[in-house]
């Protein structure tokens, strides 16, 4: 079980970033096209609304990546 667990802590951290940093990419390429600039750095609103707003995006994003990470474990522990 502990080959499997390392294995498995391996996979997870060369795959994360990688899909963290695609998802972030989409994200912020998806608000551009449809605001025409990136909304979250938006100067109307206060400093502690954007910090909040980047701070939950990027949170998101990660708990989307690490699904997705476990979702193609899943899927290649299966093959």
């Amino acid at each position: 079980m502990s080959k499997l667990s390392s294995d498995y802590k391996s996979y997870f951290y060369k795959k994360f970033f990688l899909i963290y940093f695609i998802t972030l990419s989409l994200f912020i390429i998806v608000d551009i096209i449809d605001s025409e600039r990136i909304t979250l750095f938006s100067f109307e609103d206060s400093w502690n609304f954007i910090l909040y707003q980047i701070g939950f995006c990027l949170i998101s994003i990660g708990f989307i990546s690490a699904f997705i990470t476990n979702l193609l474990w899943k899927m290649k522990k299966d093959t």
